[in-house]
């Protein structure tokens, strides 16, 4: 009777938060029907949100969607303030929100506060208790080692995102993590279904999306219990942010960059003439075509931005590739973007070490790669803006 019980109490539970994602997907629906740009932008289909994104920068420096209720910019100086200032946290709601959260799916991980976030990014430091590689030059190592045995797998044509990026980052995410090698596959096997975490911290996902979700980050938590050498409460959970964190945005910055080169006349070849280039891929990628666009904050202690007062429980979001194209920010300064303040703080070296070494090893490969069809972006994904497909032909011979 007690299990009878507890099912039912699950079955009401999830339907109540089915309901509120609902509603507030519905909510940002509306907000673009209503030519909110900010709404536009969480809408989150197929196409290039840059309009809606400069839509926000022409009203502002701090642009204020009332109908989402929250604070939008593509101001630099105002998106570093956030980042740089304690009293913006982590994008998890107050416990005092009314209602309860308006995304009751979101991961659980990935709403850490930063008093959370620091202790556990010593862990997965170059160097660190938790990751295997002591700097970033092992890591592009054995990346590359893990590409070839992957593109060696393929034919002449595939999809660049699924088959290739998203196929690399399982293994080298489960070997830097040091599992042993009977855990990678079904490391690997899991991560599928945690690709929607990011979008899903903005973007309701659709129910059977997100119980898979669930049920994925679930059985994430009982192998890396199982597998990690070192298990405790802290490598668990800084391990699942980093598989959380690391392994789509990865990906994804991947196929952005090899989108951008196949799309200017001579990227790709200039690329495959001299690979080394490709730390320079990355960080212009970084810039024009981020693997994350969207970054939100929540304040925690009234605070005064771009000369507005905002209250405690005010929600922030960041329109980061807007911030990397403001006309006003400083020529030199670094791309915006994968912040070190929460949960990127524990992964953006590790992004970028083996987007680095794929691309390098992915140009030494197939120096005459090309586009083989149209890319398609994946739906709800306004955060990552996460390819569906990206099918390329891969020449063999110099290009």
């Amino acid at each position: 009777m007690t299990s009878e019980l507890l099912t039912e109490d699950r079955g009401r539970d999830i339907a109540r938060r089915a309901r509120r994602n609902q509603l507030t997907r519905a909510a940002q629906w509306f907000a673009g029907i209503e030519a909110d740009p900010y709404g536009l932008v969480l809408r989150a289909g197929t196409g290039e949100p840059t309009d809606a994104e400069e839509a926000v920068r022409a009203l502002g420096p701090l642009h204020h969607s009332t109908l989402l209720d929250t604070w939008v910019t593509a101001d630099r100086a105002v998106a570093q303030e956030v980042i740089d200032n304690p009293a913006f946290d982590g994008p998890g709601p107050a416990a005092d929100t009314p209602g309860g959260d308006p995304l009751p799916f979101r991961s659980a991980v990935l709403t850490l506060d930063r008093a959370s976030a620091a202790p556990l990014a010593a862990l997965t430091a170059f160097g660190g208790s938790l990751l295997w590689a002591d700097d970033a030059a092992c890591v592009e190592k054995r990346t590359a080692t893990w590409a070839r045995t992957v593109l060696a797998a393929l034919g002449d044509r595939f999809d660049l995102a699924e088959d290739f990026a998203r196929r690399l980052t399982g293994p080298v995410l489960a070997e830097q993590l040091g599992l042993p090698e009977a855990a990678h596959e079904r490391f690997s096997r899991l991560l599928p279904d945690c690709r929607h975490a990011l979008d899903g911290l903005l973007c309701p996902q659709t129910h059977a999306t997100a119980l898979a979700a669930e049920a994925a980050e679930t059985a994430m938590v009982g192998l890396l219990t199982d597998a990690l050498y070192e298990s405790t409460a802290d490598t668990v959970r800084a391990a699942k942010i980093m598989a959380l964190s690391a392994a789509e945005p990865t990906a994804v910055l991947i196929a952005n960059a090899v989108r951008l080169l196949l799309d200017e006349p001579g990227g790709w070849r200039r690329l495959a003439e001299d690979p080394d280039r490709a730390g320079e891929v990355v960080e212009h990628t970084l810039r024009t075509a981020p693997p994350v666009r969207l970054e939100s904050r929540v304040v925690r202690t009234p605070v005064t931005l771009a000369g507005t007062e905002l209250p405690a429980g005010a929600r922030v979001t960041l329109l980061v590739a807007a911030v990397n194209r403001d006309p006003r920010a400083p020529r030199d300064a670094p791309p915006f973007g994968l912040s070190p303040d929460l949960h990127f703080g524990l992964s953006a070296h590790l992004v970028k070490a083996v987007a680095r070494a794929a691309l390098r090893t992915l140009a030494e490969t197939h120096p005459g790669l090309r586009a083989d069809g149209d890319p398609v972006t994946r739906l709800r994904s306004p955060v990552l803006r996460a390819p569906a497909r990206q099918p390329v032909a891969a020449g063999r011979g110099r290009p």
